[in-house]
């Protein structure tokens, strides 16, 4: 029995030992993510994060008090299979305040921060935070912009998107306007970024990152002057300086700038209208395995470079710079319209996928494939029964085979593709556990004119062709268990000159998006992959990520004036380490105020045991 607890105490240190090192590696410190929602059977669903520093054999116990009187315990036992809980016996005609205390080794720790619903409070399945205006956001930055362990937003607003390709460029008719709000709805600051930033994201990328490690987020982005107009008589910004920013979280204040990639001649880039040289990305690598690197990225379709730098001192430092131009053979046109950010070689510091291509965490090149520009990338454990991480691609340029394809993170090498012709895979298509009955994760691409979808299982079988909602429908994690759901995107296709029509509507399996009431905004359903309907959200998708509550995920829409944090109210039986503490998942998330959207993945090598799992 002695031998038995000692290989225990060995057991348990090795496994605090890897959760310990990597939670110095995670953005921020958290509190208990507490979330309080009425719901509309009139009761009251209480959620809360499980940290990786938690012990495994943590309970919690919930209070509630109502209107100011003393507080009573709802649950009998300390809970120890969840962290949620359903308070079937609040009196919601009067003002109510929950709070949860941690018990470990039968004693009470200190309490989380209360969360307070008012009398009569609306039956919801949403937070709300209201805007400055009557505008929606065009991107959404999550972090912890003042150190208290909550998560703060950054928007860019107005909601218009120029893309700078020829046929869909026009002239800039606002500038943009950053802006932050904390958890609670406060508003903190308004930053204009001027003419000099044409209204589209390829021009304007930002990211929300502790770049110190100071426990607040800083904001890295492309900048340009506010006090000199450069654009030229049609409107075009092709001349004049351009910087990496980065901005005090808290005041939006400029903390220090360096210049960006050098745009030089623009038709180097392989147009004269500025498309190809103003594709730009920007993300952040732990590329010495400690600390947050901002990576820089210009071009997509051509000529590719990468600068990264450190935030010390409140200076940026560069360290490295890469130029595709200068391997040998030329790494040319494989960029992707984002950044992906994963250890894909298991030695504790990043790699940086730039589309079809990676970089090593020293700047030099890891691998090619060759394969050209992808629309469709996301890296995860795709195929469990395979060691390492996997990247999933659809690759927008037509292709005789393997348009669509699983990647071996490590190598580059293709493991399987799809073995007819392609012509535009397009958009960032959806990879989750979505079938349960094929192991790993389904990939779902589809052509840019609506003509073919295809949804592969992780090992390349070719399980359905039917339309899930469009190109970017978005994976979720919102009932109890490792399967996700999904929400159908809009169907709107690409359609051929000439061509008749695609079908606007998904067949039966996935109903079209609605209208909501009269003024209000469209509604999308959450559902399962040949199941039912489980849920609805209202507006645009900005975000995506376990944000606050258990460890299923939040989506953050945009209406007009508005942001929704919409969280799921179905009770769990199972108990997971909150999602933002896996490096690859925070970095996704933090990826989405920039480029494509695509929902965040898991790393998994934080969340391998029963526990703490969002595995199998």
């Amino acid at each position: 029995m002695k031998l038995f607890h000692i290989c225990l105490m060995l057991l348990v240190g090795a496994l605090s030992g890897l959760l310990s090192a990597d939670a110095a590696q995670s953005p921020e410190p958290m509190d208990r993510g507490l979330v309080v929602i009425a719901t509309a059977d009139e009761n009251v669903y209480i959620g809360w994060r499980l940290l990786m520093t938690d012990p495994p054999d943590i309970a919690f116990n919930v209070y509630r008090s109502t209107a100011g009187a003393k507080a009573i315990k709802l649950n009998r036992q300390p809970i120890t299979q969840s962290t949620n809980f359903v308070d079937n016996k609040a009196p919601l005609d009067r003002a109510n305040a929950w709070w949860v205390t941690p018990v470990i080794n039968g004693r009470e720790q200190k309490a989380s921060d209360r969360v307070e619903l008012p009398a009569n409070t609306p039956k919801r399945q949403y937070l709300s935070i209201k805007l400055q205006g009557d505008y929606q956001p065009n991107k959404l930055g999550i972090g912890d912009l003042d150190g208290d362990g909550k998560l703060d937003f950054v928007i860019k607003q107005p909601g218009l998107n120029i893309d700078p390709g020829q046929n869909y460029w026009r002239r800039s008719p606002d500038t943009y306007k950053l802006e932050a709000y904390r958890h609670d709805g406060t508003f903190l600051w308004r930053k204009d970024l001027g003419w000099n930033i044409e209204l589209g994201i390829w021009y304007s990328p930002m990211v929300v990152f502790d770049l110190d490690g100071d426990g607040k987020a800083e904001i890295a982005l492309k900048t340009a002057p506010t006090d000199v107009d450069y654009r030229d008589v049609e409107g075009h910004v092709l001349t004049g300086p351009e910087y990496l920013s980065v901005l005090d979280g808290m005041t939006g204040k400029e903390i220090a700038r360096t210049d960006w990639i050098a745009r030089g001649k623009v038709s180097d880039w392989g147009d004269n209208y500025g498309n190809r040289a103003s594709r730009h990305m920007i993300g952040v690598a732990y590329l010495d395995g400690k600390r947050p690197s901002v990576v820089v990225h210009r071009g997509t379709y051509t000529t590719m470079r990468v600068d990264t730098y450190n935030f010390i001192d409140k200076q940026l430092k560069k360290v490295w710079s890469w130029n595709g131009d200068h391997e040998a053979p030329p790494v040319r046109g494989q960029g992707m319209h984002g950044l992906k950010v994963a250890d894909l070689d298991e030695d504790g510091r990043d790699e940086i996928i730039i589309g079809a291509a990676a970089l090593d965490d020293d700047g030099k090149l890891f691998w090619n494939t060759g394969l050209g520009h992808p629309d469709v990338v996301y890296v995860a454990d795709i195929d469990p029964a395979r060691p390492g991480l996997e990247i999933a691609y659809g690759i927008e340029p037509k292709r005789g085979e393997d348009g669509i394809c699983l990647v071996e993170a490590r190598t580059g090498k293709i493991i399987w593709g799809l073995k007819q012709p392609t012509t535009h895979i397009h958009d960032q298509g959806m990879v989750g556990d979505l079938a349960p009955n094929f192991p790993g994760m389904e990939i779902y691409c589809g052509e840019a004119d609506g003509s073919r979808f295809y949804l592969h299982s992780a090992r390349g079988e070719l399980i359905a062709t039917e339309n899930l909602g469009g190109l970017s429908p978005r994976a979720l994690y919102w009932d109890d268990g490792p399967i996700k759901a999904y929400i159908p995107g809009p169907s709107r296709f690409r359609r051929p000159q000439g061509a008749p029509p695609a079908s606007a509507s998904p067949p039966g399996d996935a109903p079209a998006r609605r209208p909501g009431p009269q003024g209000d905004p469209m509604v999308s359903p959450i559902r399962k992959y040949k199941g039912p309907q489980i849920g609805e959200i209202a507006g645009r998708i900005v975000g995506l990520a376990d944000i606050i509550g258990d460890w299923r995920e939040e989506v953050i829409t945009s209406v007009d004036g508005e942001l929704r944090i919409y969280t799921t109210t179905i009770p769990a039986t199972t108990r997971r380490v909150t999602l933002l503490q896996d490096r690859l998942y925070r970095n996704d998330t933090a990826f989405q105020s920039m480029g494509y959207f695509y929902p965040p993945q898991l790393g998994g090598k934080l969340f391998e045991t029963p526990a703490r799992s969002v595995g199998r």
